[in-house]
């Protein structure tokens, strides 16, 4: 299974709970929740169609906002984005697990360019990207990223229709609460990228 087959069922699970959220703040009737169970077993809905329903939406609230501006908001850089691109530079210098002599000893003269930096960081990414430490962190930073950007994705409408559905003191509550959740979750993000990008060199 892709790692993002198995992040499913906690994005699905986090779309559900951002519902029930929205949905109490609201005062809507949480009936649908008695159709979702939550065992050792993992995520059971019972009624197909809404599991249908919230698998469709994850996966559209996913894609909505393409990979490129996931990652420009996550590190705040139009160019070059990704951990990799600074892994050399900046990120490998402050992880202990990681020795510049045996990057270079392996790899000749580390690329500065942050362009390069990536090209070189994915070539061997894959060649380690069965390594379960480095698949479990590029799990955790995919599951962290997508989270965030479902979060912001949903922000403003969800907090207009508050604010005038339920009157401005719920609505200013409503939307402090999802800008303290995209910045918690950001932070992961931020960091779950960075230390996947190190892992990749460690391992």
């Amino acid at each position: 299974m892709s790692i993002k087959g198995k992040n499913s069922p906690y994005i699905i699970a986090f779309c559900i709970l951002l519902y029930i959220g929205f949905a109490l703040v609201n005062g809507f009737n949480l009936n649908i929740v008695d159709k979702i169970v939550i065992s050792r077993k993992g995520l059971i809905i019972e009624k197909p169609i809404l599991a249908l329903f919230f698998y469709v939406l994850s996966l559209i609230l996913i894609y909505f906002l393409p990979s490129g501006w996931k990652h420009r908001l996550i590190y705040l850089r139009w160019q070059n984005p990704l951990p990799g691109s600074r892994v050399f530079t900046k990120l490998a210098i402050k992880d202990d697990r990681i020795s510049h002599k045996d990057l270079v000893a392996q790899h000749g003269e580390l690329p500065e360019d942050p362009k390069d930096q990536n090209i070189l960081w994915y070539k061997i990414y894959k060649k380690k990207q069965a390594d379960e430490v480095v698949s479990d962190s590029h799990g955790r930073w995919l599951l962290f990223r997508d989270m965030f950007a479902i979060t912001f994705i949903i922000l403003v409408p969800s907090a207009v229709f508050t604010f005038w559905y339920s009157g401005i003191e719920k609505g200013i509550l409503f939307t402090l609460t999802y800008c303290l959740l995209i910045l918690v979750l950001w932070i992961c993000a931020r960091n779950t990228g960075n230390r996947f990008a190190c892992n990749v060199l460690a391992r």
